[in-house]
């Protein structure tokens, strides 16, 4: 599935901190830049086309608008995760705007010495953000501003101009649109061509745009955000299969079926 996620800064403005353990998170995206390390299990980050097999240690930083997925290769994967927007220290370093990171992997561009500060800067962090004693909204600035430091000064990334910035805004809220559109609709019968349409484009180039900007094909993206939804629901005795896969959107229950093993190699009666 894609899901556009909304990111709400309650604890500390611009920043959001929590801890995931995750089956299978389908393909969604936000407004803010993630960094993620992974506390335990093994899995794969899908980011756009790309495919990054992630272990405990390791980390992933995210754009924002970047669609990604997150699939355990293992019973779970848990992940430390850290969302802050491009206002975060904006009027010290104006580049925070409008940069975009050409690489996802910290750990393969930072120095042994320097990674092993990002991961203690981000363990800290947490620790202060979670445990929110007095004066930890300072102590926060202080280890989030050292991690962008570290990002900033080591990681590829290009800045964008002007008119490069403009031209990825008016893309973004197209994605917005379309992410929007598509989780009010999902649990019913939802095409293609009815995007196209409401964006006031061809089918044709609605399926590349998706293909590229989503990560994957228009009804892989569906499939996925259907049995998400059923694996949601699947705990609940008080369904049946069947009535699950119609609440999930999928028009019979054999295709939500092929969705549950083809992802886990059982049915959704197994998985249940």
């Amino acid at each position: 599935m894609i899901e556009y996620e909304i990111v709400k800064h309650d604890r500390l403005k611009d920043v959001r901190i929590f801890i995931n353990s995750i089956r299978l998170r389908s393909v969604h995206m936000h407004h803010d830049l993630e960094l993620f390390v992974v506390l335990a299990g093994e899995g794969i980050i899908g980011i756009k086309n790309e495919k990054h097999h992630v272990k405990k240690g390791d980390t992933v930083l995210i754009n924002a608008y970047d669609s990604h997925e997150i699939i355990a290769t293992q019973d779970s994967l848990t992940i430390l995760i850290i969302q802050f927007s491009n206002h975060f220290l904006r009027e010290y370093y104006h580049a925070i705007r409008n940069t975009v990171f050409l690489n996802a992997a910290p750990k393969s561009q930072l120095r042994e010495e320097d990674y092993a500060r990002l991961l203690e800067d981000m363990l800290i962090l947490s620790a202060e953000y979670f445990k929110a004693d007095k004066l930890f909204e300072l102590s926060c600035v202080h280890y989030l501003s050292d991690i962008l430091y570290l990002l900033y000064r080591y990681m590829d990334m290009v800045e964008l101009s002007e008119t490069e910035y403009s031209k990825r805004k008016k893309l973004n809220q197209r994605i917005d649109r379309i992410s929007a559109y598509i989780n009010e609709n999902y649990q019913g019968p939802l095409r293609l061509t009815d995007i196209a349409e409401i964006e006031g484009i061809t089918t044709t180039h609605m399926s590349h745009f998706f293909t590229e900007n989503f990560g994957m094909p228009f009804q892989n993206y569906l499939k996925e955000k259907r049995l998400e939804c059923a694996m949601r629901m699947i705990g609940d005795e008080s369904l049946t299969v069947s009535e699950i896969a119609a609440s999930s959107g999928f028009s019979e229950l054999k295709y939500m079926t092929k969705a549950f093993k083809e992802a886990f190699g059982i049915s959704p009666a197994d998985y249940r």
